[in-house]
């Protein structure tokens, strides 16, 4: 019998550094979500049964008109919080959330690769691609839980999880934080 899972994402943005902590995992293909990382307590007046917190950092400097940039993607352990720890399918579905910020994170990257002069005249179409990254970040993640059915559809549920690794497979060679 399959529950019904209801889920929320919450996707944030940062500008400020996020020194590696207990309350941030930084997204890595080798480190999977565990329901342990869901510390926050969860909201008793919902009938949501998880909620991910995963955001879009990044760092930016120019020193003598060279950037040294740090994009990240990170899940707040303590923000992020389950109401159900033995559902399989419910934690594959809170991964495949972080796998999508870790994708829109590589875009940034790729789009900020691009620019020509990213200290100079450019350091303004920085900030218009992170807003407008960030606004496609939220809209695919709405996108996911609805043709998902928030994990309840199984054959859109797998679509997704194999659509999202061919996309982060393509971006790979953007995988790299720091520019």
């Amino acid at each position: 019998m399959k529950l019904s899972l209801l889920l929320s994402f919450s996707l944030f943005i940062s500008l400020n550094s996020l020194a590696q902590s207990k309350d941030t995992i930084y997204w890595n293909a080798n480190r999977k979500l565990k329901w342990e990382d869901f510390k926050g307590k969860p909201d008793n007046n919902t009938n949501l049964l998880a909620m991910t917190q995963a955001g879009i950092g990044y760092e930016v400097a120019c020193n003598n008109g060279e950037l040294k940039l740090k994009i990240y993607c990170y899940f707040n352990v303590h923000k992020s919080w389950t109401k159900e720890t033995d559902s399989d399918e419910l934690l594959r579905h809170e991964q495949v959330h972080f796998d999508i910020t870790e994708l829109y994170t590589r875009m940034l990257r790729k789009k900020v690769s691009e620019l020509s002069d990213p200290c100079g005249k450019d350091i303004k179409e920085l900030d218009k691609s992170y807003s407008s990254i960030f606004k496609a970040c939220a809209d695919r993640q709405d996108d996911y839980d609805r043709e998902s059915e928030h994990s309840l559809n199984d054959a859109q549920q797998k679509m997704w999880k194999e659509k999202v690794d061919l996309e982060l497979k393509a971006l790979e060679k953007f995988t790299s934080k720091s520019y």
